[in-house]
C-alpha cells in the first residue's frame, strides 16, 4: 500500500494541512531505505537530554518535577541548520486544471512538510510568503511553537496579487545574516533577470539554495487544437487564440524562460528541480533531504 508521500496529490486534497503534512512526512521517512536522518524522532524537540558534565543550572527543573527526566531547553545556537522556506502566493499560483491540486495548495503542503521535517531534526526553519511583496515572514526557529506558527500561517494565506519573485528573493537576502539553506517554491512567472539577481544576492549571503519550479501538468504539456481564451490571473488581461498558436507561443516562451533560469542556477551552483502538481510529494522532499545531508 502506498503511503501519502507517494500517492497522487489530488487524493490528499480533502485532508487538512497539518494532517496532510504529517502523513507525507511519515510516509517519506518510512519509504527511505537508508535514511539521511540520525536519530529521527516523532517528538518535537524543544528540549534535549542533559549531558554529563554540564552545569546543573541548565536543567529545566519544572520539567523534571513533571516527568522525572533531566532535560535542557533547546536554544537557537544548538540547531544544526538555519533554513528559510520561501513560498509564492501570487495569483498565478491558484491555477489548476482538472482534478489536479492547485499550485499554491501543493506549494504550502510541501512547505508544511519541509518545516515539520526540519524542526524534527533540531534545524531552525522559517517561512516567507510573497506576491508583490513578502507579506508573511517568520525568522527561523527550532521549536514546536515555531512549527505551529508556520502551519497556522500557511493555513491562513491565500494567493492574490501579481508576482515580483525577484524582488521578494532580494528582500529576503537582505534580512539573512547567518549561513544556511533556502528553499524557494514558485512557478517563477516573473522577469528572469530579476529572479537571477535575487538568487545571486542569496548566494552572496552564503545560502545553499534549492529552487523548486512548480507547474500544473497542463503548463508543462500545453497541446490542443481547440480555441482558447487566455486570461492572465495577475493582470486581468485576456486574449483569444487558436490552440496551435497558443500552445506554440506558451511552450516556446516557457522553454526559453526555464532554460535562462536553469542555466543561471547551474552557474551559481543552485539545485534546480522542476515539479508537476500531479507528482507525489516524496520526490521534492527527498531532494531537500539529500541537500541537507550533504550540508552536514
Amino acid at each position: 500500500m502506498k503511503t501519502a508521500a507517494f500517492v497522487n496529490p489530488q487524493q490528499l486534497i480533502p485532508l487538512n494541512l497539518t494532517l496532510r503534512a504529517k502523513m507525507i512526512v511519515e510516509g517519506t521517512i518510512a519509504g527511505l531505505h537508508k535514511s539521511p536522518y540520525h536519530g529521527f524522532s516523532a517528538e518535537f524537540l524543544e528540549y534535549r537530554p542533559y549531558l554529563d558534565g554540564e552545569s546543573s543550572r541548565r536543567i529545566d527543573w519544572r520539567k523534571f518535577a513533571k516527568t522525572d527526566r533531566t532535560v535542557v531547553k533547546m536554544f537557537e545556537d544548538e540547531t544544526n541548520l538555519f533554513a528559510h522556506i520561501l513560498v509564492d502566493k501570487s495569483a498565478s499560483m491558484a491555477f489548476c486544471t482538472g482534478s489536479n491540486m492547485p499550485k499554491f495548495e501543493y506549494a504550502r503542503t510541501l512547505a508544511a512538510s519541509l518545516a515539520m521535517i526540519l524542526i524534527n531534526q533540531r534545524d531552525a526553519a522559517g517561512l516567507a510568503a510573497f506576491d508583490e511583496h513578502i507579506g508573511t515572514f517568520l525568522p527561523p526557529r527550532s521549536t514546536n511553537i515555531q512549527l505551529k506558527n508556520i502551519l497556522n500561517s500557511l493555513n491562513s494565506i491565500q494567493p492574490g496579487a501579481a508576482t515580483k519573485c525577484g524582488d521578494a528573493v532580494d528582500t529576503l537576502a537582505r534580512s539573512i545574516h547567518k549561513r544556511g539553506l533556502c528553499v524557494i517554491i514558485s512557478d517563477f512567472f516573473d522577469e528572469p533577470q530579476d529572479i537571477i539577481r535575487g538568487l545571486r544576492h542569496l548566494r552572496f549571503k552564503r545560502q545553499d539554495i534549492i529552487v523548486i519550479w512548480l507547474l500544473d501538468p497542463f503548463e508543462q504539456n500545453f497541446s490542443s487544437g481547440a480555441s482558447y481564451r487566455i486570461d492572465d490571473m495577475e493582470s486581468g488581461q485576456s486574449v483569444t487564440l487558436d490552440g496551435f498558436t497558443a500552445s506554440q507561443y506558451f511552450s516556446s516562451g516557457l522553454k526559453d524562460h526555464r532554460s535562462t533560469i536553469e542555466r543561471a542556477c547551474k552557474e551559481l551552483q543552485i539545485d534546480f528541480e522542476c515539479v508537476s502538481t500531479d507528482e507525489p510529494f516524496a520526490r521534492s522532499l527527498l531532494k531537500v533531504l539529500e541537500k541537507r545531508s550533504r550540508l552536514h
